[in-house]
Formats: C-alpha cells, sequence, structure tokens
C-alpha cells in the first residue's frame, strides 16, 4: 500500500516532462531567444534536474536539515537567477508544511488549539 502512489507520480512526471520538452521544441523551432538564467528543459534537463532535486531530497531528509537548504543552493548551481530560486526554495517549502499539517490533523496528531495558535 506505501508504494501504490508510485504508478501516479511516474505517470504525472511523464506526463509534464512531456510538456516541457514539447514546449521548448515549439520555441526552439520559433526562434525564441531564452533569457539569462531561463531553464532549457530539452530532453535530458528534463530528467537530469528532477533527478538532482530528488536525491538533494532524499539526502536533506536522511540528515534531517530542511529541503530548502538543500535545492535553493542546487537551483543555483542549475544555474537560475537568485530571486527564482529563492522564490521556488519557498513555494517547495509552502507545499511540503502544508501537505505534512494536513497529515498530522488527519492523523489526530496535532492539536487544533495550538496549530491555531501559531499559525
Amino acid at each position: 500500500l506505501y508504494f501504490s502512489s508510485l504508478p501516479w507520480v511516474l505517470a504525472f512526471a511523464l506526463f509534464f516532462r512531456w510538456l516541457l520538452v514539447r514546449e521548448f521544441n515549439r520555441k526552439c523551432s520559433r526562434g525564441y531567444v531564452f533569457a539569462v538564467g531561463d531553464v532549457q528543459w530539452d530532453s535530458h534537463n528534463t530528467v537530469k534536474y528532477p533527478l538532482y532535486c530528488a536525491i538533494a531530497g532524499l539526502l536533506a531528509g536522511l540528515f534531517g536539515v530542511g529541503g530548502g537548504i538543500v535545492k535553493g543552493p542546487l537551483m543555483l548551481e542549475m544555474g537560475i537567477q537568485p530571486a527564482v530560486a529563492s522564490a521556488s526554495a519557498a513555494a517547495m517549502i509552502l507545499f511540503t508544511s502544508a501537505a505534512a499539517s494536513i497529515c498530522f490533523v488527519v492523523f489526530g496528531l496535532l492539536h487544533v488549539g495550538y496549530g491555531v495558535v501559531f499559525f
């Protein structure tokens, strides 16, 4: 049951990879000029960058550090502009913390009164 979500995750990953590569090819065929810091989502980068981020997230979880601490600098190394990397890391942290909070509430591990006070 634990790995039952894996086919869905892979299906979504492949679908969005297909969308990104299709958009990249469309831009290239029309002569689009990429700005500095734009990620060019070609067929190579759509495998490499998510793989790097997955490994970074796994290592961050194993060592007990926040994913934003690892993924922010990783995005800078990928050539993403600092403002975009910071906003992306903040968005990832928002969704991760919201999902974790919902799980705690659903399983009865979070006292709702504490959650309201500390929100």
